[in-house]
């Protein structure tokens, strides 16, 4: 089989249904600006799930969330190789430019 395994990146905010669409939606149109769509992908989710879901999906690469990660995340983050950062620059547009590239770069290790 083998293939590319499509890689993640982790949108949280308070409760998923709001603003980490929202963000998750910048970050795809620029992955498919870029022809990085087929490498990776955007999902929103509650930022009551982030821990498990950064330790139980492996194709997890980034993690946005919409505050900085608190210690107990960071270490998860950290454990499992993940990049995390806040996601104010697609809400507000400043830094996105920036942020947008940072991702680029790193879903293009892999």
């Amino acid at each position: 089989m083998g293939g590319i395994i499509m890689k993640t990146i982790l949108v949280c905010c308070g409760s998923g249904v709001a603003t980490s669409p929202q963000v998750a939606n910048k970050i795809n149109d620029n992955l498919s600006n870029k022809g990085l769509d087929g490498k990776a992908k955007a999902i929103p989710k509650p930022i009551e799930t982030a821990k498990s879901t950064v330790e139980n999906d492996p194709s997890i690469i980034i993690y946005v969330g919409i505050a900085p990660a608190d210690a107990e995340l960071q270490e998860v983050l950290d454990k499992n190789d993940v990049f995390g950062t806040v996601g104010l620059p697609w809400l507000t547009g400043m830094g996105e430019e920036e942020a947008n590239q940072k991702v680029e770069e790193i879903v293009n290790k892999y």
